[in-house]
């Protein structure tokens, strides 16, 4: 195990600063997941932010922020523009898992 993940493992035993953590990691995974479907889609930020009806700038400093904090009308609007769907399977949690694993499937049939 490298010496960063022995400081976050120590780190995120401390449950104020994990639940920053995992809260920041989350946001940050699934725009992380949006942007990497709309570069599968071949589709530029300015089409998906036409498509939300939103500026391009708006929807750039979303999915280039540290701190993107979406709501859940946003990321639906996403979905929307991107013309996919989210899947949310509920499970009980192993230790160590994030509180979101986000995978990106995009079949492209272009």
């Amino acid at each position: 195990m490298s010496r960063y993940e022995q400081r976050k493992r120590k780190l995120l035993q401390n449950p104020e600063v994990a639940e920053g953590y995992w809260e920041m990691d989350s946001e940050l995974e699934l725009m992380r997941a949006f942007d990497a479907a709309r570069e599968q889609m071949h589709l530029s930020t300015e089409e998906v932010a036409r498509r939300m009806g939103r500026h391009r700038e708006a929807l750039s400093r979303m999915l280039n922020s540290p701190h993107p904090n979406p709501q859940l009308d946003t990321l639906t609007r996403m979905l929307k523009a991107l013309d996919v769907t989210a899947d949310i399977h509920l499970r009980r949690a192993s230790e160590g898992d994030p509180p979101i694993r986000v995978k990106v499937d995009i079949n492209d049939v272009a």
